[in-house]
């Protein structure tokens, strides 16, 4: 399981979600998208798909398969849309039989609601953009995720405005896997400069994951992207 996390709201969460879930599909993966932000869900609205509870409903005992929706925008990519906030710990429990990467879209802030899903995860996203604020939220993110025991994979940096630009290469950043730079534009998930970057964190996640399990002894399961 894969937690796309970072504590500022707007900082590109969703977008690098689907962008991702759709880079996977391209590469012959099935992902399987939760949405974890139970306050202000996002995904159905930007997909266009009916809300439909579907993290309660995945808690309450229904089939990944029965509760999964898809949407002609992200074809191959099962989505799993927001539910209640008790209900999100249940569900995350039970993604384990999805065939699948599986993907969460983290709410925002840096509390332990928003951040639950790192609990569950085997590795985090944190997604930031280029201003001070947004830095220094991704940093504490970080920080949270070390604790819980969920290693970051690295960082996407969204870049911003000509305007809002200076933030991203000072000292906070350096120690940090950069895992890319999404460029800002119109309609990321079909403008090809960012589809590009999205294909090349997707590339970055699957060599690590082939290099991981490459390593593990014979007797050892490997889980930090599920079945990449």
């Amino acid at each position: 399981m894969l937690a796309i996390a970072g504590g500022k709201g707007g900082c590109g969460k969703t977008t690098t979600t689907l962008g991702l879930a759709a880079a996977l599909t391209r590469r012959g993966f099935d992902p399987l998208v939760i949405d974890g932000d139970c306050d202000m869900p996002d995904v159905h609205h930007r997909l266009g798909l009916p809300r439909r509870n579907g993290v309660d409903l995945l808690a309450d005992g229904a089939r990944i398969q029965n509760t999964a929706v898809y949407s002609e925008q992200i074809p191959g990519v099962a989505f799993v849309t927001g539910g209640r906030r008790d209900s999100l710990d249940t569900a995350l429990r039970r993604t384990g039989s999805w065939n699948g990467p599986v993907l969460v879209d983290c709410s925002a802030g840096s509390n332990r609601d928003s951040l639950r899903p790192l609990r569950y995860a085997d590795q985090a996203i944190v997604v930031s953009t280029e201003t001070p604020q947004c830095l220094e939220d991704a940093a504490l993110t970080r920080t949270i995720a070390a604790r819980l025991s969920t290693p970051p994979a690295g960082t996407l940096i969204r870049e911003s405005p000509t305007e809002q630009r200076g933030g991203a290469n000072n000292t906070m950043t350096g120690r940090w896997n950069i895992l890319g730079h999404l460029p800002y534009v119109e309609k990321p998930l079909e403008n090809p400069k960012s589809r590009a970057c999205f294909e090349r964190v997707a590339t970055s996640l699957v060599e690590s994951q082939q290099s991981t399990r490459s390593q593990a002894p014979a007797n050892t399961e490997t889980h930090s992207m599920h079945n990449l």
